[in-house]
């Protein structure tokens, strides 16, 4: 489960912090908004392997292609 908080929307670029689990120094997601393009810049605290950070950047992707930014969502995945 992932917490993902919108930042920063700037002209091209938004930017996620993602929190595993709720809990823990966030990690951030920077994405750009014409090519859909996103990138983990920064680890989360307790993501040790990236998978949170690997979720949390392929919803991003898919929350710019949709031109859907919600201020703040739940991820979760099984």
């Amino acid at each position: 489960m992932n917490k993902l908080v919108l930042t920063e929307f700037k002209n091209d670029s938004v930017v996620y912090l993602y929190i595993p689990e709720g809990e823990g120094k966030p990690g951030r997601i920077n994405a750009s908004v014409s090519t859909g393009e996103a990138e983990v810049a920064e680890r989360a605290e307790n993501d040790e392997f990236g998978r949170y950070g690997h979720n949390a950047m392929k919803r991003i992707r898919e929350y710019v292609q949709k031109k859907n930014l919600p201020i703040d969502a739940i991820q979760a995945w099984y």
